[in-house]
């Protein structure tokens, strides 16, 4: 059986990625720091009867993730698809902002996105296929006041789909970079928020439902990058 990797996974997109991959007939590993943010939609999969696995792995850890990738093959099988979901963030007025933040940012945003690149795309070229999303957003293309950390992240993500991108797809790895331009509706944000029109937020089902899309392109029409924003938001 064909199995997705999801990195990143909690109540909004990770989960709705989760059971995207899984409507496809594909196993799912679900990969997040912390087991407790994957098990609710692992429960939910597993009922519908669905193969899930959870492991919990920090994806700034090259062993660790080499660890949890063997751990997926031994439980699942053969990695086709990683959807790649984790960030970095930190905000803040930079002259005030630890340069540990940057850091962070990156090992989480890009670095955790090599180390599981890596470790899935010898065996997609071994199967012949594969597909590789990554979770992006407006501060991928453009900078803002207050937001270099996550800019700097996002940015570098972008080159390592575009980089990965020119040097797999012809080799039969489809590989998509996601903008995500506005804030996804999660609970996190509904507590926050608890009166926000919906209508001003991004339906992490929609996001998924957009690289399923993708996911079902033929070898002949591929797509590399899309954005995906409500239809109130300016840009």
């Amino acid at each position: 059986m064909d199995t997705a990797v999801i990195a990143g996974v909690g109540p909004g997109l990770g989960s709705s990625l989760a059971r995207a991959f899984a409507r496809q007939g594909l196993a799912v590993a679900l990969l997040s720091r912390r087991a407790e943010s994957s098990e609710p939609v692992a429960r939910e999969l597993r009922s519908s009867g669905t193969s899930v696995f959870v492991v919990p792995t920090d994806v700034t850890d090259l062993q660790a993730v080499r660890r949890a990738i063997e751990a997926v093959k031994s439980n699942l099988g053969q990695i086709t698809v990683l959807a790649y979901n984790a960030s970095g963030y930190g905000r803040g007025p930079f002259l005030g902002l630890d340069p540990a933040v940057f850091r962070q940012s990156f090992e989480v945003g890009v670095l955790g996105a090599v180390h599981l690149a890596q470790s899935v795309i010898p065996d997609m070229l071994a199967a012949g296929r594969g597909f590789i999303s990554f979770t992006g957003a407006t501060a991928a293309l453009r900078g803002r006041a207050g937001f270099a950390p996550l800019a700097i992240s996002k940015a570098g993500l972008r080159m390592l789909a575009q980089s990965l991108a020119r040097e797999f797809h012809p080799r039969g790895i489809h590989v998509i970079h996601v903008v995500v331009d506005g804030q996804i509706d999660t609970p996190k944000l509904r507590a926050r928020d608890p009166q926000r029109s919906a209508e001003t937020t991004i339906a992490p089902d929609a996001i998924a439902d957009c690289i399923l899309a993708a996911f079902s392109q033929p070898p002949n029409g591929w797509s590399h990058e899309f954005d995906i924003r409500p239809h109130l938001e300016p840009f």
